[in-house]
């Protein structure tokens, strides 16, 4: 679906909070992604430019097993912030980025799904630049995850929420949507305890909200804009932000 083909009228003032949040994509690319790795493509080539309309730092896209060209996982000072592919459809100053496109065109999904691990490094790096710069850019982090994990997803979620409870961070600051990719039982049970129940055992700000597919498996990209806007603006209502012109202003590390 093209990004022509939705009425984005509705949506102009949510759109306009995009702004405040860094919008950043964590796509599984395991071998269980296979059967729905062609719609994953398509819903982020038509998701990245309307974003990157209303926030011109574009989108970010990471992926559990694939790096870019360059990065070396273990190299001394090479930061995690650059595993992943930055400012997708953002007008900056910075050298032409990739498109959507492009990058999946080298990304084919293989391999185990360690999403945890994963997780705890994006995290782990994102807790850090809070904890020195406190109005740090919120994270809107949507992960797109058939859900067959190899790891602990929860350990590193539980982490996170602890860090920034003791920061006492806005509770806008990080919001993470789970897509489920497919219709599995077990996964969506696995994602809805996730949903509704990870922070309350753990004692925890709830910074996690799951999405399951319909009974066919696949989304298109309007729900997937609800998606991407969803987390956002639940987010903004609990700080009670009612305008887009009362959201404050992101700090960004454009460099790390």
């Amino acid at each position: 679906m093209a990004e022509s083909q939705i009425d984005l009228s509705e949506y102009e003032e949510k759109l306009a909070y995009l702004r405040a949040f860094e919008t950043v994509f964590l796509v599984d690319d395991s071998a269980a992604m296979a059967p729905y790795w062609d719609q994953v493509k398509e819903l982020l080539d038509c998701i990245s430019p309307i974003c990157a309309k209303h926030d011109p730092d574009g989108i970010d896209i990471y992926f559990l097993n694939h790096r870019p060209k360059g990065f070396i996982e273990f190299l001394p000072g090479q930061s995690v912030r650059n595993s992943g592919y930055r400012r997708i459809g953002g007008f900056t100053q910075l050298q032409t980025r990739d498109s959507v496109a492009e990058i999946f065109t080298r990304v084919k999904p293989a391999g185990k799904c360690n999403l945890g691990a994963r997780l705890s490094k994006l995290l782990g790096w994102y807790c850090h630049k809070v904890a020195k710069d406190t109005e740090f850019a919120g994270w809107n982090l949507i992960v797109l995850t058939a859900g067959k994990f190899d790891d602990d997803v929860k350990a590193p979620l539980v982490d996170a929420a602890k860090k920034l409870d003791h920061l006492n961070t806005p509770a806008h600051q990080l919001g993470i949507q789970l897509l489920q990719l497919g219709t599995d039982a077990e996964v969506r049970n696995k994602f809805q305890y996730l949903d509704d129940e990870l922070h309350r055992v753990a004692k925890t700000r709830d910074i996690i909200d799951a999405t399951a597919m319909g009974t066919s498996g696949s989304l298109t990209a309007e729900e997937m804009l609800k998606v991407v806007l969803g987390g956002v603006v639940k987010k903004l209502d609990e700080c009670k932000l009612a305008r887009p012109d009362q959201v404050p202003e992101k700090h960004v590390d454009l460099d790390d």
